[in-house]
């Protein structure tokens, strides 16, 4: 993979943050709002598609597991568009299919939003919301070489407690390595704060706002897709990963 693949705007902090911000608030947005069913953390909805399979006292009432049902399955779709954007012949017809798939995700909430709150069907609007959160999370895997999760956060607790540890416990290298075990550190706790800080938003802004709460990662995910644009060089140059 070339250099230049590795310092597309897209791959910078203040867009990966911003996406796991704005992931936060949505996971949030649909446990709260939509009968507790996660929009990005497919692990939850799959051990609560089991609990509710397995409470079941007939199987007439299994239907009590089809909300955790749509969205791994709108998940799964998202998932195989996102990497057929990334195969030919879509890729020669589309620059940069982490754009386009942010701006997918962007229009989406953006209809989501303009929907009156009596007449949003909530099984659509969850499986939507899953769907593009595959699209994001399938297109947006790297800060400079460092690889993430853009919609979850469990891999990215991990890789900063590794990175901790290798910068501040055992201290292993010399003054260069410690400073890119540093920096990784510091990458990877800002993307968990950013992750909690959005999660906190959005419940807070659900309960109290309910639908309209959409509105909130809708502008951080505009935002986010503003600076993944090309002429955004500033911003690549002052966070890019050093090599």
């Amino acid at each position: 993979m070339s250099a230049a693949d590795e310092d597309r705007p897209e791959r910078t902090l203040p867009v990966a943050a911003l996406l796991i911000l704005a992931a936060g608030m949505l996971d949030a947005y649909t446990y709260v709002g939509y009968g507790g069913v996660f929009a990005n953390a497919m692990t939850g909805n799959i051990v609560k598609l089991t609990a509710a399979l397995a409470q079941a006292s007939s199987p007439d009432q299994g239907w009590r597991a089809l909300p955790f049902v749509t969205p791994i399955l709108a998940y799964l779709i998202g998932v195989g568009v996102a990497h057929a954007l990334k195969e030919p012949p879509l890729r020669r017809l589309i620059p940069s299919a982490a754009r386009v798939s942010l701006a997918v995700e962007v229009v989406f909430l953006f209809c989501v939003a303009l929907l009156p709150e009596h007449i949003a069907p909530d099984m659509a609007v969850v499986a939507g919301i899953a769907f593009v959160a595959a699209l994001q999370a399938t297109s947006f895997t790297r800060i400079g070489h460092l690889f993430y999760t853009s919609v979850t956060t469990s891999g990215n607790l991990r890789h900063f407690a590794e990175s901790f540890m290798a910068a501040f416990v055992f201290r292993r290298g010399g003054p260069a390595p410690q400073k890119k075990q540093r920096r990784e550190a510091l990458f990877f706790f800002t993307l968990c704060a950013s992750f909690v800080l959005g999660a906190l938003i959005g419940a807070v802004a659900t309960a109290r706002l309910h639908h309209p709460a959409v509105w909130l990662p809708l502008i951080v995910l505009t935002a986010a897709l503003a600076l993944c644009l090309p002429w955004n060089e500033s911003i690549r140059r002052l966070f890019a990963e050093d090599r």
